[in-house]
């Protein structure tokens, strides 16, 4: 049931909403948001529910084991039960997600033949795994107490809003707002515009570009020109962006409709002036996962080999990215390249960048995390050659394959209002007009009204798509 869909926004949604603030105590909202979450769940993956069943049962029981040998000064006791939680986590989502990937690489190494099918991956389990994980690591190092209410714990860990695609979300960071939220009426209007600004980045804008790229990057790239693939490979730096951008307002829309603050995930990553900055501005809570709980850690641990120590970090915590967001060698490729560029910029290259004039920084992020969603859309790492001779002119600028061709003209223009709501400049005009109050606000909301009729047409006219990062 994604949220771009009619069931969703017509029917779950608004009884959601209703029957959470009608019911009277705190404790009985809490149970009504797990049921809800678990419907959410089966609806749109009912073959999976025994494994979110095992993630909240995992996560619950191994954070009160090490609560409890903790309160007991048992260390030892405390430190096994911690990795034995870490291990389950990662042993349900590698069954799932790469069991099939590491076979592969087997049977490339050695004399040996695998019968084995990929099994389907459960909805959202990379980023309810890692909120487990994270529990249980904060649970050891007592950032936050074990929860001892099963009902409130499962409530943190599968609450529909962030269940599918994040944010990656810490008990201590809503653990307030999420057991003792409040009805506020002004958390209902701003959680529902900030919903259907989503709601209109991906289904007006994502969706429409998606149309362009599948058919750009299903194409013989053979017969390909540059300013076909550079369209292409734009359009698709664009379109990532507002997908998943677009759910993540959607989610923090409704978690402030329902009463608490889910994190933020994306503060404009198109206008960093390096691939650092990109990576503090582009996921934020998974950047802040492997900072927190593997970055940080690896320092400390290697704190006395002093040469290339940082970039080595740097670059085992993307292979780690990359393939955390699949099973495939263009996602560890598309790590590596990250990382790679990540532990150059901290040799000393990042504080030469810094003394360039703006726009050359700009321009540097730009070409290099451009560059970098090739190696991220192109599963094929075969077709990599053929596409980065395209770009760079190896067929001419325009060949067989065209916008005419592919019937595509239509969707050029997409362009320039999906750069705009990549820019910080939609949002601060937003910001203004929020802060004049009165009749300027009434007239905010009601073309918040238009936008949202707007995006009913779109949706019923072209079904809704996917969300990007719900494949990871």
């Amino acid at each position: 049931m994604p949220f771009s869909s009619i069931t969703f926004i017509f029917l779950f949604l608004p009884i959601t909403l209703i029957l959470y603030y009608a019911l009277p105590r705190k404790r009985w909202r809490n149970l009504f948001l797990v049921l809800t979450s678990l419907f959410f769940f089966i609806w749109a993956d009912p073959t999976h529910i025994h494994v979110l069943f095992a993630s909240i049962l995992i996560n619950y029981f191994w954070g009160k084991f090490i609560g409890k040998a903790q309160n007991k000064e048992a260390e030892k006791t405390a430190r096994t039960h911690k990795w034995v939680g870490v291990g389950l986590n990662l042993l349900l989502l590698g069954f799932y997600k790469y069991t099939g990937f590491f076979l592969d690489i087997l049977e490339a190494i050695l004399p040996l033949s695998f019968n084995y099918s990929q099994k389907a991956l459960p909805l959202g389990i990379s980023f309810f795994t890692f909120s487990g994980i994270s529990y249980i690591l904060d649970v050891y190092n007592q950032v936050n107490p074990p929860e001892n209410n099963l009902v409130r714990f499962s409530s943190y860990l599968v609450m529909f809003p962030k269940l599918v695609q994040g944010p990656i979300t810490r008990l201590v960071q809503i653990k307030d707002d999420l057991f003792e939220a409040k009805f506020i009426p002004l958390n209902l209007m701003q959680g529902a515009r900030r919903f259907i600004g989503g709601l209109a980045k991906k289904v007006i804008l994502a969706d429409s570009l998606s149309i362009a790229t599948n058919k750009i990057f299903a194409s013989n790239f053979n017969e390909m020109g540059a300013g076909l693939a550079w369209f292409g490979l734009i359009a698709y730096t664009l379109q990532i962006y507002l997908d998943f951008s677009g759910y993540t307002d959607m989610a923090i829309g409704i978690g402030q409709m329902l009463g608490f603050k889910l994190p933020e995930n994306f503060n404009f990553p198109y206008i960093s002036r390096s691939i650092s900055d990109f990576w503090r501005r582009w996921h934020i809570t998974l950047g802040a996962w492997f900072r927190t709980y593997l970055f940080i850690p690896l320092e400390f641990a290697r704190k006395k080999q002093k040469f290339l120590r940082q970039q080595t970090n740097l670059l085992i915590v993307f292979l780690l990215t990359g393939l955390w967001h699949g099973a495939s060698w263009n996602f560890v490729i598309w790590g590596a390249y990250n990382g790679l560029i990540l532990a150059i910029e901290a040799s000393g290259f990042g504080k030469k960048l810094k003394k360039t004039a703006p726009i050359l920084q700009h321009t540097y992020s730009l070409i290099i995390i451009t560059i970098g969603w090739a190696f991220f859309r192109i599963t094929d790492v075969s077709s990599w050659g053929l596409f980065f001779g395209a770009l760079f002119g190896a067929n001419g600028l325009s060949n067989a394959v065209t916008f005419k061709s592919l019937n595509i003209l239509f969707y050029i223009p997409f362009l320039i209002p999906s750069l705009l709501f990549s820019l910080p400049l939609m949002h601060q005009v937003e910001k203004k007009l929020k802060n004049k109050g009165g009749k300027i606000l009434a007239i905010l909301d009601f073309l918040f009204i238009l936008l949202f009729l707007f995006t009913l047409t779109f949706i019923l006219s072209k079904g809704f798509n996917p969300f990007m990062y719900a494949e990871f």
